[in-house]
């Protein structure tokens, strides 16, 4: 499912597209201030992505996140291997049927 609440874009070729963020030509901030909030986004963002690793490794809710996500994984392996299977039997007894 694409959510495109509180998303700026477009449908494209059936694909919804999020629009580039337009480049602020504001030039009475000076760069030197721009790269400072820039950087400052960055290294929260890293902060941010640290503490939620740390909380999936080390909280029982990331272990159940984790241990839900490997076995719907595993699930779904299990049933691409069991259509491949279906697949190629169905391939094969129609072969032998064409031999007859």
């Amino acid at each position: 499912m694409i959510r495109t609440t509180g998303t700026n874009g477009h449908f494209e070729q059936g694909r919804w597209v999020v629009n580039p963020e337009p480049v602020p030509q504001n030039n009475d901030t000076p760069i030197d201030a721009r790269i400072s909030g820039a950087t400052n986004a960055i290294v929260a963002a890293v902060d941010d992505f640290a503490k939620v690793t740390r909380d999936l490794v080390t909280s029982e809710e990331g272990k159940k996140y984790i241990e839900k996500t490997m076995k719907d994984s595993t699930t779904q392996v299990q049933k691409s291997i069991e259509d491949l299977l279906a697949k190629a039997k169905s391939d094969l007894e129609s072969s032998i049927k064409s031999l007859k």
